[in-house]
This record gives structure tokens, sequence and C-alpha cells, in this order.
């Protein structure tokens, strides 16, 4: 036969095979497996969209709920196909996202949308650190998209994401990921659609008692978790730049709603960290930009509250107290607790 076929016919034999077999569970994660390769070119991702890919991927998490192997496989297509895409193709994949109908046969009485079946994966496999690191990675384009995010919100995605972070404290990937996911996910989205638009209501309808918190509300119960976990990260890769880039940047994001400053300043060592990164890397930008923008926010704040300011300061000695104590009775902690700026603040 005929070998000389057009690029595209490989996003539709592999779209095929996964109707085809749809009950087969090592041909789906077989052909998952096999799409991430396909879809880093964005001609193949724009065909896969108008094959309906994204609502296949995700009848496959739903079939097969207690696969690892698949979950992570179907996570990583996610993380292509969620890439944005320019015109049509990249509402149809926000459709499927945020959508019911598309995921589960028209019989299915207990649909559920896109962004329902990931988080319920990422709660289901909490252990797994390779499927956390690659569930957070497609939370990332997702939450590009103000509707996606506000779903993902609204859905407890803050919370899921928090909790890998909480999980898997000393896996660079997963906090990488996880990071990376929460500088988008902890800004509050503005009035995205008029109330009365299809959409609109459609949401509303699938996120029943739900869509009656907003994100703000969402945030406002996570704020002190994230700052926390956010600076425990930051101390325990105090090496990695990317993990400190993304990691200023989160607290730059929470910074920008002035009720979350107290939160930010009482946080052990969170101040101090936004300090020392600025001293240790001077030549990534972003990080600077980011971290000297917090910092002076909190300041400002500082400025105008002077008992505010008094118990900060008193907070800042107890911690240097509780620093030096831990050295005179430890000497081995001597190292990582000097205050020279090649050292990361003191942990607690």
């Amino acid at each position: 036969g005929n070998v000389n076929l057009p690029w595209s016919c490989a996003i539709y034999s592999i779209v095929n095979w996964m109707v085809a077999f749809a009950n087969v569970e090592g041909i789906q994660t077989m052909c998952m497996k096999v799409l991430p390769f396909l879809l880093e070119d964005e001609s193949q991702r724009t065909t896969a969209q108008r094959a309906g890919l994204t609502d296949i991927v995700l009848r496959g998490m739903v079939l097969f709920p207690d696969s690892v192997l698949l979950h992570t496989a179907a996570f990583h297509t996610i993380v292509l196909l969620a890439r944005p895409l320019g015109g049509r193709e990249g509402m149809l994949f926000h459709c499927s996202m945020v959508n019911s109908s598309g995921i589960f046969n028209r019989e299915t009485k207990s649909g559920k949308n896109g962004i329902a079946v990931m988080l319920d994966s990422m709660r289901r496999f909490q252990a797994d650190e390779v499927l956390q690191a690659m569930s957070c990675w497609s939370l990332v384009n997702i939450a590009l998209a103000p509707s996606q995010k506000a779903v993902l919100v609204k859905l407890g995605g803050i919370s899921v994401v928090a909790n890998a972070m909480l999980q898997h404290p000393f896996n660079a990937e997963v906090q990488f990921r996880a990071l990376f996911a929460l500088i988008n996910l902890v800004i509050p989205s503005v009035n995205l659609a008029d109330e009365n638009s299809r959409e609109s209501r459609a949401l509303q309808e699938q996120l029943g008692e739900v869509n009656e918190t907003s994100e703000k509300e969402m945030l406002d119960d996570s704020v002190g978790q994230i700052t926390n976990l956010v600076v425990v990260a930051m101390k325990n890769f105090c090496c990695s730049e990317s993990i400190l880039n993304r990691a200023c940047l989160v607290l730059h994001n929470l910074s920008l709603t002035q009720d979350y400053h107290t939160t930010l300043l009482w946080t052990p060592n969170c101040y101090q960290m936004l300090e020392w990164c600025l001293a240790n890397y001077r030549s990534d930008q972003v990080l600077q930009q980011s971290a000297a923008g917090t910092l002076h926010r909190l300041q400002t704040t500082l400025s105008n509250d002077e008992d505010l300011r008094t118990r900060f300061t008193a907070s800042l000695q107890s911690q240097q107290q509780i620093s030096l104590d831990q050295v005179q009775q430890d000497p081995l902690l001597r190292p990582s607790l000097d205050t020279r700026p090649r050292d990361p603040p003191d942990s607690n």
C-alpha cells in the first residue's frame, strides 16, 4: 500500500484506534504515550483538536479510573493539547474541558467536565509523584484561559495543587510544576462574561452550589497554606533558580491583593527569603522584579501601620534569636544558619 501518507494521518490513525478499542486499557495507554511526540507540532495539535482528541483522552481517564500509567500518559497529552492555539482550535479545547457533554456517551447521566475529571485523578493518585508533576504541568496551560481557570479554582484546583506540594516536599519536579500552576491560580479573575450568556448559564448548572463561592473566597481559605508551602519550597530548593523564580512570582501575585499582605508578613521567613533571593540571584531579571515588587508593597503596608511595623520588627528579632539559640545547642547547624548572603534564612 501507499506509505507516503500525509503527516496528519498519524493523529487520525491514533484517534481511530482509541475509538475502536475504547475498552482496552493497554491500547489506550500505548496511544497516549505516543501522542505527546506528535503534539509538539502545532499543526498536529490543530488536527487533534478537530478530531476530538481531548474528549477521547478524558473519556479514557473515566473508563479506567485506577490506572496510574494511563492517567499519567493522559496528563502528558493534555499538557500539549492545552498549549494555546489561535482561533477555533483553542476554543475546541476549552469547550471539551468546561462542558460535560463531550466526555461521556449520551446515555450516561453522571457527566463531569474535563477539569473535574483531572482534579479527581490528582486526588486519587496523590501519592504518585510522577503523576502529580505531570498533572500540575497540565494545569499551567489550562489556567491561561480565564473561564477555564475560574472553573479550576471553584472545583478546588488550588487545594489540589497545594496538596501535591505538601505530599512531595522534596521532589523538585512537583514543586516546580505546582508553583508554575499557582502563578495564575492565585490571581482572582475579573467578571468574565454576562451572567445571562449561554456559557455562564451552562457553567452555573454544572457547578451547582460550588458556583456560589467566588474565586476570591476560595483563595482566601488557602492563602496561608499556599504562602507557607511556597516558602518551604524556596528553602528546600534554595539552589534552584528556576524554582525560586516561580516562587517569587507566586508571592508577587499574592501581594497584588492588599488583604494578603498580613499573611505574607507573618509567614515565617517569607520576607527574609525574598530579600535573600534578591541578594543571590541578581542576574534573573524576572526574579528581581517580582521579589522587589513584593517587598515594596509589604514595606508600604508596614510604613502605613505603626502597630503592625512594631510587631513585625519584634517577630524578626524573635526569629533571629531562635536561630542563634539553635546554633548554640547544635554546632552542626551553624553552616545552614549563617547569615552570609550565600546561605538561605533559617528553617524553623
